[in-house]
């Protein structure tokens, strides 16, 4: 008994421990699990992968461990930035336990199953796939190491999807697929080299489309295949299977290999059914909900196969054949009054190699009946790629009411009309390039009259006639007229080889005229993507023919798009895919006329395949106003004043040069007359390259970029020649000019301005002023300071009534910076009447000025006004500090005085300094020596002065009473020191103001010597400039 019990105990503790391990076990290797998926995943791709949780068990899957990824999703990059590869629900992998805990083992996945998974695929034009993300190796191939181990080891036994998306976009094929609703689970032992693999797969809804047609629409599919697989050699071979779509099966025979770059296959393919109704349910449209009720007799066959070498680097193809017949088919809907009838057709394409010039297309007959009318008609090609070799025939007539009738027209309001056919084609393209049109044998008539459709989402269209004639020549469009919406529509024109549409190597020529009364553009605008919209559209439902070259003439009297008006619109020109060669393009819009020509590059690319527009354009114009373009911000005053416009962004990938000639630009409140420069629009800005125009009463010149790639903070960068412009007019126009320097507004005249400038600009379209960085100078040609306050106030503090008047500020020039919307104006020279100065400073955004301007003035000017003037002004006031400073200001004929402006330009705030006392400061450090040297002379002539004049005092001294003899002492010695202050306060007053004037003048000149250099060195546009691709 004990030794039971002893057991018992041991059995339980073993049990408490497995249980205790069961549950701690996840929980100690959570976070090397975490840490490994997340290193391992992102180290390993090129793309962002993340998920919201992990959950860890050993207890759901003893005595193996699993894990489970919630909420994960992988981004793409680059290129494919923005489209999401793949997303889903969880992904819950069961791996084995002891290689998760040891460190030297990769960790063993033995199955996967995976919830509400969407997969987005990509293929882009140039064959670049978003699924390719994996990091290439830096280790070469044939370099391996005998000890190196995966970190992940693939073992499945078992795996599955539940209620999964897939979107397959592959661009270089043109081939779009869209499978919802996929649930998909597979068994075997895939850790072993030969094994089958048991699949069974079902599809809700699957849509696939090929170069514009769709061949399926919203199909049930379910697949259940065997798969032999010998992973050896990489061999897939086909055992039991079975494809339904809709009521269509589908069986197939053959296998799959990979090898190397090659897939090598054998494939035969059949339809165990003959009943037409199967093949129909495939028919987009047709497979309607109740198909069952449908009834449908008639027989149908399909087989094929698959044979050869697959290798899109080589361009090598396998061989193929088709075969499809239906016999004496009919069809009625329930609840639509008409059926098809007779329906009868074979069709025979067969491509015996990789040549695919060698492929073969005979469709000897097809037939039906609509209503009372019968159609029929034959197909047959050869040679599609060299020469290619059309017979064709067509006849009957086709009553497009008796179609709604008889077949379900899914989003169709309205389908009614005639198409009425005669034709007959035999001919090779080669014998209508070569003109041998006695061996052409095309002649026929097409006719479309009444036809009105309306479809859900789009504008009704009518087409009210529709001549088309064949003839060995051409095929003519002899008349087409029609209704699109509310535009209307009338055209001419020919096709010369239309045979050109067979072969991918042919490019269809012929000419088109075009006329319209009015055209509304808007309605056949896609609608503005959103933020939702997804990052890669499907393919279009039609596919876009890219192989044409034809002679353009349209006229359209009234063109709407948008907010724009276009009267008299007139396109001229030779019109490919890629190159639209312009001859004349003109038209009007509101009060603007233009008028192009030149060369437009890479359209299609641009419209369809997100390419480069590029060209070179040539406009010309009586007036352009840029206004009616210039979106006004809400709110905004309707006056000139208080217009604000909001940001104009710049179309992304366009590379085109324009070279302007306009008569006259209206922008905002400026007026340009005789505009002529070049315009580059590339990169999402615009750039100018030596833009001249006359306005504002003188001529300009400019150059620089408007850049708009982030449009919350456009930036400018420009470079303005200014000549004679007036001074009212110019500050009056720009705002900029009156906010950094507001004298500009008080000033009569004309001035010439060289100054480069930069900064941002708001949402407004106004530069933002502590962004602004600048740099030049203003020449004033003539000019005259009227009603400036600070002048004024400086005139009442010097009592001097001309500076309170207009002030004559003729030939002077003025050098300047701004940096970070702070002005600051280098030291000039100016005169006005007979006061010699040297002006310079700041002025602020904040509307603050602290300007310096160092005066010489005549002292009888300011003498001569004295007389009756306050003591607190004029000479008085600079008599008072003087005698404050110890100076004598009535020997000079000049005083020299520092006046500091401060305060804003309302109510400025005038200081006054006499130079050589408390203004020397700020030279005096730079003129030290000079002023020590001299100032230590007049101490020691001072010294002596005294010294004789105290000697002199003693002798005098013995003949005076001793009680007198002290205070008179005092009195002489005072005497002494005051002029030995006088001659040394000369001499300071001289010396600093001598080296101040030397220092000033060199510090100006260095200073105005850089804006130079700057305004020389200066480029528009930062790099080589772009040639706009024409």
């Amino acid at each position: 008994m004990k030794i039971v019990k002893r057991l018992l105990l041991s059995l339980l503790i073993l049990i408490v421990l497995l249980v205790g391990s069961a549950i701690a076990l996840p929980y100690l290797f959570k976070d090397k699990l975490v840490a490994l998926a997340k290193e391992e995943i992102n180290k390993n791709v090129l793309a962002t992968v993340d998920f919201q949780g992990v959950d860890l068990s050993l207890l759901r899957s003893f005595p193996n461990f699993s894990l489970e990824l919630q909420d994960y999703s992988v981004q793409g990059i680059n290129e494919f930035e923005g489209i999401q590869l793949a997303a889903g629900k969880s992904a819950s992998f069961t791996l084995d336990l002891m290689s998760v805990i040891s460190s030297t083992r990769p960790v063993e996945v033995k199955s996967v199953i995976l919830e509400e998974p969407v997969v987005h695929v990509v293929v882009l034009a140039d064959g670049k796939a978003n699924y390719d993300i994996a990091v290439p190796s830096e280790t070469p191939e044939d370099e391996t190491a005998s000890e190196d181990y995966s970190n992940v080891l693939i073992q499945l036994q078992e795996y599955s999807i539940s209620n999964g998306k897939l979107i397959y976009d592959d661009r270089s094929i043109d081939v779009y697929a869209d499978a919802r609703g996929i649930n998909h689970q597979g068994s075997g032992d895939l850790t072993i080299d030969v094994y089958d693999l048991d699949t069974n797969t079902e599809v809700d809804s699957l849509t696939v489309q090929q170069s514009g047609i769709t061949y399926l629409k919203n199909a049930h599919a379910t697949l259940d295949a065997i798969f032999n697989i010998e992973q050896a050699i990489s061999k897939y071979n086909l055992k039991e299977n079975e494809l339904a779509i809709n009521d269509l099966k589908l069986t197939a025979d053959g296998f799959v290999q990979l090898v190397e770059d090659d897939i090598n296959m054998e494939l035969v393919f059949s339809s165990p059914q003959n009943e037409f109704k199967n093949f129909l349910s495939m028919i987009p449209n047709a497979y309607i909900e109740g198909y069952e009720n449908v009834k449908a007799d008639g027989k149908f066959t399909l087989s094929g196969d698959v044979k050869g070498t697959y290798n899109g680097d080589r361009e090598e193809y396998p061989s193929f054949r088709i075969e499809s017949s239906i016999t004496e088919g009919n069809v009625q809907y329930p609840g639509l009054p008409l059926g098809i009838r007779n329906i009868n057709t074979q069709v025979k394409v067969n491509s015996p190699s990789s040549d695919f010039d060698d492929l073969a297309v005979d469709v000897p007959r097809f037939a039906f009946t609509l209503g009372q009318n019968p159609f029929q008609g034959s197909f047959s090609l050869r040679t599609p790629i060299s020469d290619p070799d059309v017979k064709t025939t067509a006849k009957g007539v086709i009553n497009l009411k008796e179609l709604a009738q008889a077949f379900p027209m899914e989003g169709i309001q309205e389908l009614s009309g005639i198409i009425n056919a005669d034709l007959r084609v035999d001919t090779r393209l080669s014998y209508i390039e070569k003109e041998q049109y006695e061996r052409v044998n095309m002649d026929g008539r097409l006719q479309v009259n009444q036809v009105s459709y309306q479809s859900e989402g789009l504008p009704a269209v009518q087409i009210k006639d529709m001549q088309m004639a064949f003839t060995p020549q051409n095929v003519r469009l002899d008349n087409f007229q029609a209704n699109l919406g509310k535009s209307d529509i009338q055209a001419q024109g020919a096709i010369d080889n239309i045979l050109a549409y067979f072969s991918p190597e042919k490019t269809m020529k012929g000419n088109l005229k075009v006329r319209s009364d009015y055209f509304l553009a808007d309605e056949w605008m896609p609608a503005e993507e959103t933020a939702s919209t997804p990052a890669a559209a499907p393919a279009e439902e039609t596919e876009i023919f890219d192989r044409f070259d034809f002679t353009l003439d349209a006229s359209i009297q009234e063109l709407v798009y948008d907010v724009y008006t276009i009267r008299n619109g007139i396109a001229r020109g030779n019109m490919t895919p890629n190159r639209l060669s312009v001859s004349q393009l003109s038209g009007q819009i509101g009060d603007s006329d233009f008028s192009a020509s030149g060369t437009i590059l890479n359209v299609f690319d641009y419209l369809f395949e997100n390419g480069v527009l590029g060209g070179r354009i040539a406009l010309n114009s009586r007036l352009l106003n840029l206004n009616q373009f210039m979106e006004e911000e809400e709110g905004a005053s309707t006056s000139t004043e208080g217009e604000a416009y909001s940001v104009i962004p710049v179309p992304p990938n366009i590379d085109m040069t324009i070279d302007a000639n306009i008569g006259k630009v209206a922008y905002t409140n400026m007026a340009l007359e005789d505009v002529k420069g070049e315009m580059v629009i590339a990169e999402q800005a615009i750039m100018l390259d030596n833009v001249t125009a006359r306005g504002l009463g003188g001529a300009m010149a400019v150059s620089g970029s408007y850049d708009t790639k982030d449009m919350e903070n456009p930036a400018f960068r420009f470079k303005y020649d200014l000549q004679k412009l007036d001074f009212r007019q110019a500050f009056s126009t720009f705002n900029t000019f009156q906010q950094l320097a507001p004298i500009g507004n008080f000033i009569t005249g004309t001035f010439s301005s060289t100054m480069i400038m930069d900064g941002k600009l708001g949402s407004d379209l106004m530069p933002k002023l502590e962004s602004i960085n600048a740099e030049g100078f203003l020449e004033t040609l003539n000019g005259m300071i009227v009603g400036f306050a600070p002048a004024q106030a400086i005139g009442e503090k010097l009592n001097i009534d001309y500076l309170k008047s207009n002030i004559n500020i003729t030939n002077t020039r003025n050098w300047f910076t701004v940096e970070n919307g702070t002005l600051t104006l280098q030291e000039y020279d100016a005169k006005v009447k007979d006061i010699a100065m040297k002006i310079g400073g700041t002025y602020n955004i904040t509307n603050k000025m602290n300007l310096d301007i160092r005066t010489k003035i005549p002292r009888k000017l300011l003498e001569q006004n004295a007389i009756g003037a306050a003591a607190s002004s004029g000479f008085g006031l600079l008599q008072k500090e003087a005698s404050k400073l110890g100076l004598n200001i009535k020997q000079g004929e000049f005083i020299n005085v520092l006046i500091n402006l401060t305060g804003d330009i309302q109510k400025p705030k005038v200081g006054l300094k006499l130079l050589g006392a408390e203004g020397e400061g700020s030279v005096a450090d730079a003129a030290k020596g000079q002023v020590k040297e001299e100032a230590q002379k007049a101490i020691d002539e001072g010294k002596q002065l005294v010294k004789e004049t105290t000697t002199k005092a003693v002798d005098s001294l013995k003949t005076v009473a001793s009680q007198k003899a002290e205070q008179a002492k005092k009195e002489l010695e005072e005497k002494a020191r005051q002029e030995a202050q006088k001659a040394i306060g000369n001499v300071v007053d001289t010396a600093t103001q001598k080296k101040a004037e030397e220092l000033l003048e060199g510090a100006k000149k260095e200073g105005a010597d850089k804006i130079k250099e700057n305004l020389d060195k200066w480029n528009p546009f930062g790099k080589k400039k772009k040639d706009g691709g024409g």
